[in-house]
């Protein structure tokens, strides 16, 4: 196996595991039995507290979404051939999909980071 295809698996690898990875990172900061802020109202004011679990299934759906990138990705020859790629040129489709899957984890990394501010500000 080359080394490009080495990374190309690792890369996959790290971009699925990491909304899960961060979200379990965080979760663990908080001590059992804590209800933290979960949802904010348009005003900026907490309307809604629950356990830091209840973020890890979005999480999941995250690493999900970036299993579905990470198929396309192996696919995207065929998927292209099929008809099924459109807007883009065929060299550009697999940098599309590693760039989107960097998005996706990036805002987890974001709202991950703004939950984490919001529950410090609302226990101070």
């Amino acid at each position: 196996m080359s080394l490009k295809k080495l990374l190309i698996i690792l890369f996959w690898i790290v971009v699925v595991a990491m909304p899960v990875g961060a979200s379990l990172i965080a979760i663990a900061q908080f001590q059992p039995n804590v209800e933290i802020p979960m949802h904010w109202n348009a005003h900026g004011e907490i309307d809604r507290y629950g356990t830091p679990w209840e973020m890890f299934p979005i999480s999941l759906i995250m690493s999900g979404c970036n299993v579905l990138l990470a198929l396309s990705y192996v696919f995207s020859n065929k998927l292209y051939d099929l008809g099924f790629v459109h807007g883009i040129s065929r060299k550009a489709t697999r940098p599309f999909l590693c760039g989107t899957a960097i998005f996706m984890v990036l805002v987890w990394m974001g709202i991950i980071a703004f939950w984490l501010q919001q529950v410090i500000q609302a226990s101070s």
